[in-house]
Order: C-alpha cells, then structure tokens, then sequence
C-alpha cells in the first residue's frame, strides 16, 4: 500500500513539474514572438510595449498657400521717331524723353500679427480674397463676414462663388485696418500699410550703326521730362536709323527692373 501512494505521490510531482514547465515554454515564447515582432516594427526598446493611441481629430493636409507676386508693370514711352537741329551737341527742341506719371502708384501691404504676407495694388483693377490672406498666415477658414473696413479705400465685394474680395481703390500714407469673421467663429485684424512706390527711368539713345551712344540720361522722375540733351558729338543732316534704352529703376533708384528698347528715325536737319 505504502508503495502505490508513493508512486501516486511520484505522478502527482511529475504533472505539476510538466504544467510548470509548458507554461515557462509559452511565456518564454511569448516573449520572444513580441520582441520580434517590435524589432520588425522598428522598435529599440522593451519600454515600447503599448501602442500609441490614434489622434481623434485628424485633418487632411492642407498645401500651404503662396504670395501672388501683384507687382505693378512698367509704362514706357513710344516714339516713332525724333527730328533735331543738325551740327549741335546742345539740343533743346525735336526730342521727347519722359517718365509717364502712370509710373507713380501706391501699394498697401497686408499684414497679420505683424507679418507682411503680399501687396494690393492701388486703382490697379486687381482684387483678391480675403481668406487668402488668412490661408498665407496658416489660417485655414473662409471669411464668413467683414466687420470693419473703410469704403473709401477698399472695395469689398462678394463674388458668384460666395468669397469675400478686397480691392485697393484709393492711397493713402500710414496704416488702416480690416476685421474679419471666419467660419470658426472666430475674428482675425488684418493691417494694410500703405505707401507711395514709383518706377525711376533712365533714357539713353544710340545710333544702330556700331550702337554708338549719343545721349545718356540721368533717372527721371514719373510725369517729368528731360528738358535738354547734350549728345556725345553733333549730327551732319540726314536720318539715321536709332534705338532708345528705358531702363527702370525701382524707388530706390538703385535697383534696375527689365528694360526696354524703343527703335525710330533720328532726322537730323
């Protein structure tokens, strides 16, 4: 008898050491299939164990929004062609250099929270959406209402689609500002800076043969004309084929914008 529940005793040790054992085996693979599975994952730590949660909000990307370059063109001057005195360096009459005044204009900058984000062209017939400006700042709404703008400067208008625009109409020196309501409820100042830009215009006439150059000018202001020429030699008569060189100037009368060329008859008699 003492033999049997010894070997009872025997069997019951031996199942308990075999579960032990299968479970050590399962945890241990366990173990092993998540570390390979967070090294595939490309996981460098054990302290990586949980996943992250999903965002609850998560909006489509949105291409961030780019200045519209609303430069103002330059206006040239056309001639057909010039008739001046014959052997004079000297020349006051015959000759028509001028810097139209459409070269004169005003600009308003737009600015939120103090960062300039494009310029609107005054009485240049360009309008532009409100919620444009917004997009260039990071502000992804639609202007819904405009709160607070000042008629006599700024045309706003709704157009077919339902957006808001802004046109420059008048100049003016100093800053004004503009209120918006957006379609999240919120409000948003924008500022517009205005000041006074103009195109400077260097004039200089050459004769085609061997491009000599006859007259250079100094820069001329908009709606202003050079009142005397005083050539590089005098002319015998006759007509010579010629072309003038416009080349502007920005405001500060140092930087050069695309110039342009001009061919006529120089008559000389």
């Amino acid at each position: 008898m003492e033999n049997k529940n010894m070997s009872r005793l025997v069997i019951g040790v031996l199942v308990v050491l075999v579960l032990l054992l299968g479970g050590y085996i399962a945890v241990s693979g366990t173990a092993r299939s998540g570390k390979s599975a967070a090294t595939a994952n490309g996981s460098t730590g054990a302290s990586e164990a949980a996943a992250l949660p999903m965002e609850t909000y998560q909006a489509q990307y949105v291409k961030p929004e780019t200045p519209i370059d609303r430069s103002k063109n330059v206006t040239l001057p056309g001639w057909g062609g010039f008739t001046i005195p014959a052997k004079t360096k000297k020349i006051t009459q015959g000759f028509e250099f001028h810097n139209p005044a459409e070269n004169l204009w005003y600009e308003d900058w737009v600015s939120i929270d103090g960062t300039p984000l494009e310029k609107l062209v005054v009485d240049s017939g360009q309008t532009a959406e409100l919620s444009h400006y917004l997009r260039l700042a990071g502000i992804q709404a639609d202007v819904t209402k405009v709160l607070d703008a000042d008629p006599a400067f700024f045309d706003i208008q709704k157009n077919d689609a339902g957006a808001y625009t802004i046109e420059a109409v008048k100049g003016y020196k100093g800053e004004k500002t503009l209120t918006v309501q957006t379609d999240d409820s919120k409000q948003h100042t924008l500022t517009l800076t205005g000041k006074e830009e103009c195109y400077y215009i260097a004039f200089g006439l050459y004769l085609e043969e061997g491009d000599e150059l006859l007259f250079q000018s100094g820069l001329v202001a908009p709606g202003l004309y050079v009142q005397k020429m005083e050539m590089t030699r005098a002319l015998a008569p006759g007509e010579y084929p010629a072309y003038v060189v416009c080349q502007p100037y920005l405001s500060d009368r140092a930087t050069k914008t695309n110039s342009g060329i001009v061919k006529l008859t120089l008559t000389v008699g």
